[in-house]
């Protein structure tokens, strides 16, 4: 027998992508939900951080997008319960098949069956809601944070709020998957151009052909492109561009020019862009630029402001933070029953200097929770390369616990120096010269 769900409350939010103005959609806003439609792809994500949780539905029928653009930002947003509505045909077309399969919670063929519909959204607003209930602590309706307690990333968050605010270019700094892209990410949501698009272009995923056609829309076989370009999808916004030092020789002049003239050649003539530029980098771009690999031209003009990421090796106090947070997710994710990571294993988490950084730890993280079978995650659920646990030299641990000991103090008086040295029993200046020993230098200087 069929049952109709109740809900507690009023329907929720249904934003539909892609497709056209259908009967089926007026049916779903007379029975009260709100129905958003997303035409443009490329404002998707601005409207998906507008609204919120929701449900989200693909109308893939009219071939309005490619795939490839739609898979990009469902997957990137799993605080929304996904469906699909496509052609029977296109039953027939495995790549449709596999992304209703990997990020899809259902699915409906043409014509829309308006019951069935608002039957399946309705459920799938109260799953929304007994998941806020079970992961109270766990919302991700902000998916731009920056997880930590420690001096550096308090330091980190502070840094981020103060520059947000101008529209300098800014480059990112820090060792690959320390969190770069979090960052440039977080300082768009900070900015006053957080309510207009953010366009993110992958240096190292881009031939130089692609990259000259994407972003600067040059195109030697179709010299009138119909489409925007990325710069111009990202006007009145930001643009991040990562890993900036993989951006050949020939497209860093291109880069160049239109950071002289701010505005880009269209269709219609000279446009004029305003954007704001960030860039991300895990090599050291003043020794590219001595090594003649990068554009000193272009490296005069994107160096105004810096932001550098500390490894996780030198924040290791928020490692139980960010495990925890993801222990969450992923759990939510999969559905799996882990909840927690036992003491044994939280030690070793602790004391692995994780060369992969954020990046390893997530990865690792997932896979102890695919591996658990009960709440409590063990250390064997866990994947560590053997030599962590071997024993390290006495002037290892001797250095180790000498950098751990000048971070704890400062973090003990809120980055106050001077302090810090009273307590530690030290001079000013040793002190200065034990933070310049461990790289902490420039920390120091800056704190009060």
């Amino acid at each position: 027998m069929e049952t109709q769900f109740k809900m507690d409350s009023v329907p929720g939010s249904l934003l539909v992508i892609g497709g056209k103005n259908e009967a089926w959609l007026d049916k779903v806003t007379l029975a009260g939900w709100k129905c958003y439609r997303c035409e443009d792809l490329r404002l998707g994500q601005q409207q998906i951080d507008k609204i919120g949780p929701c449900i989200g539905l693909v109308d893939l029928s009219a071939d309005d997008f490619s795939l490839s653009a739609v898979t990009y930002l469902v997957s990137n947003n799993k605080q929304v319960r996904w469906m699909a509505y496509i052609k029977d045909q296109q039953l027939t077309h495995d790549p449709i098949c596999q992304f209703i399969v990997n990020f899809c919670i259902d699915f409906f063929t043409a014509p829309m069956p308006d019951k069935l519909l608002l039957s399946s959204i309705g459920h799938q607003l109260g799953m929304l809601k007994l998941e806020k209930k079970v992961w109270p602590d766990n919302s991700i309706d902000n998916q731009i944070s920056l997880i930590g307690e420690s001096l550096v990333v308090k330091r980190l968050r502070e840094q981020i709020k103060r520059i947000a605010n101008t529209d300098a270019t800014i480059i990112v700094s820090g060792e690959q998957g320390v969190g770069k892209s979090l960052v440039a990410k977080s300082i768009h949501q900070h900015s006053p151009r957080n309510k207009a698009p953010m366009v993110v272009v992958n240096c190292s995923a881009l031939s130089e052909q692609r990259f000259e056609r994407e972003v600067f829309g040059i195109d030697v076989e179709n010299p009138h492109p119909q489409c925007k370009t990325k710069i111009e999808a990202a006007d009145g916004g930001t643009l991040i561009i990562k890993d900036i030092t993989a951006l050949p020789q020939s497209q860093q002049r291109n880069l160049l020019q239109f950071l002289s003239n701010q505005s880009i050649e269209t269709a219609d003539g000279i446009k004029p862009i305003d954007v704001r530029i960030v860039v991300t980098t895990y090599k050291d771009l003043e020794q590219s630029v001595r090594d003649q690999e990068f554009n000193a031209e272009l490296f005069y003009i994107l160096n105004i402001l810096k932001i550098h990421v500390s490894p996780l090796k030198e924040r290791s106090v928020d490692i139980g933070l960010i495990a925890h947070f993801y222990v969450q997710q992923f759990s939510r994710e999969y559905n799996a029953q882990a909840r927690s990571i036992s003491p044994q294993a939280m030690k070793v988490l602790a004391q692995y200097q994780w060369p992969g950084n954020v990046r390893e730890l997530i990865n690792q993280v997932k896979r102890a929770v695919l591996m658990s079978e009960g709440g409590l995650i063990e250390l064997d659920h866990f994947d560590l390369p053997k030599q962590a646990s071997k024993a390290r030299s006495l002037r290892t641990i001797r250095e180790d616990s000498e950098r751990d000991a000048l971070l704890y103090v400062l973090e003990s008086h809120e980055g106050q120096v001077a302090l810090a040295a009273k307590e530690l029993g030290i001079s000013r200046a040793t002190m200065y010269r034990l933070l310049g020993k461990h790289n902490l230098v420039s920390e120091g200087r800056t704190l009060n």
